[in-house]
């Protein structure tokens, strides 16, 4: 049995809006399950061809980001079938401490990331997708849902929101009538008064 990650991956750039970079060097040791929170600590990246742990290019990068109930039950069962993996490879499992890790414990680069992303896409039948595009996807969904600036700044790990609100807020379906009918809702209390 090997615990194939895209599912998890996917949920948890989908959600946070995580790089690859950045999933690829989640180790547990950066989770705090019972606190719910994930902290990005450590990426990584392929340098001359060998992917090498880095840290984030950003203090912002460095960040702390809450989870949510239904990621912390899924990091569990993720860590369960981690566990079993151990156990089935014995001697063979290197014990690197990511999150994400092959059949033997060895991390994944991050471009394994975008070919799983785009496996996956391709099998629900969707366009081609790159993997960054989950993280336009969730930050756009943020902030269509009325959530902070500030708080998807720092959720995305950006150093100011200008570039969260430019780069990543896409005009949504139904937005602008969204605006359309609270711009009429405010004039129109303001002439009843």
């Amino acid at each position: 049995m090997v615990c194939r990650p895209a599912g998890y991956v996917d949920r948890l750039g989908a959600r946070l809006g995580l790089r690859r970079g950045e999933l690829a060097g989640l180790r547990w040791s950066a989770i705090d399950l019972e606190a719910k929170t994930l902290r990005v600590i450590e990426t990584r990246v392929v340098v001359e061809s060998k992917a090498v742990a880095s840290t984030p290019k950003t203090a912002a990068g460095r960040r702390s980001i809450p989870l949510d109930d239904h990621l912390v039950a899924e990091l569990r069962f993720h860590r369960a079938r981690q566990a079993e993996e151990r156990l089935a490879a014995g001697a063979a499992w290197e014990d690197t401490g990511y999150l994400f890790v092959d059949e033997l414990g060895g991390p994944y680069r991050p471009e394994t990331f975008s070919r799983m992303f785009t496996h996956l896409s391709a099998e629900a039948g969707l366009r081609r997708l790159r993997f960054h595009d989950g993280r336009h996807t969730a930050a756009s969904l943020m902030l269509a849902a009325g959530e902070s600036p500030k708080v998807v700044t720092e959720i995305l790990g950006h150093t100011s929101p200008v570039i969260t609100q430019v780069v990543y807020q896409h005009l949504m379906p139904g937005m602008g009538e969204t605006a359309g009918a609270r711009l009429t809702g405010l004039l129109a209390i303001g002439q009843s008064q």
